[in-house]
């Protein structure tokens, strides 16, 4: 049975901020293009039996559509729906990571498209070599938390052990509220998990087994980290 990878992506952002940061990404277009083949690469590196379906938002050029249709299964765009634009570009980085992933649900559902796990992993962000399949071949959700704090979870990387998703997709659309009130999309992700996922069928792992560079400050992620653990 295969796996469906998420990927989430946003290539050519605007020059917007966000609501803790006046500089939305300190990256050009080229090199989060090139960023986000490092991570289509990794995925189908190191996932076997994968589907990737990206969730786009840019106004792809000629180069950036012809290898993100021949090398995913899915390539959903949502540039052209402007009435998303405003929760997606917003102050909100929550509203927009949960906007896309409510838009993969659906496109998912409607499609008809099966799947044994469902993995979630952020564009630009790439599978290192402490990620290890068969650490997540099981009926089992993995999780990273920030910080070990179980209130705050990773969502750069994540997965689901079954293609049971309306029950997230309904917390999403429950919540729109709480990210237009700019809460953090991994805070949001911990009180689905706590409310709605029984402890005994839960593994966290520190080395999940995903790197990559934050956006605003171009950071790898344990760096960036670091910045707290120290205080």
């Amino acid at each position: 049975m295969n796996n469906l990878i998420l990927i989430t992506s946003v290539i050519n952002t605007p020059n917007k901020p966000l609501s803790y940061t006046k500089n939305r990404s300190v990256f050009t277009r080229n090199e989060r293009f090139e960023q986000t083949k490092k991570t289509i690469l990794t995925v189908r590196e190191k996932v076997p039996n994968s589907i990737i379906l990206l969730v786009e938002c840019s106004d792809l050029n000629e180069e950036e559509s012809l290898f993100l249709n021949n090398n995913c299964d899915y390539l959903l765009n949502l540039w052209e729906q402007k009435n998303l634009h405003k929760n997606i570009f917003g102050l909100s980085k929550s509203l927009g990571e949960g906007t896309q992933t409510i838009c993969a649900i659906n496109f998912i559902i409607k499609n008809n498209i099966k799947f044994k796990y469902f993995f979630k992993i952020s564009g630009r962000y790439w599978l290192d070599e402490d990620f290890i399949y068969s650490r997540f071949d099981n009926n089992k959700y993995i999780l990273k938390k920030i910080l070990n704090n179980h209130n705050n979870i990773f969502t750069a990387l994540y997965k689901f052990p079954n293609n049971n998703l309306d029950k997230f997709k309904l917390f999403l659309e429950s919540n729109i509220n709480l990210m237009k009130k700019n809460i953090g999309y991994e805070i949001l992700f911990a009180k689905y998990i706590n409310k709605n996922v029984e402890k005994s069928k839960i593994i966290f792992y520190d080395d999940i087994g995903c790197n990559g560079l934050i956006s605003y400050t171009g950071l790898e992620i344990e760096k960036y980290y670091d910045r707290y653990r120290k205080k």
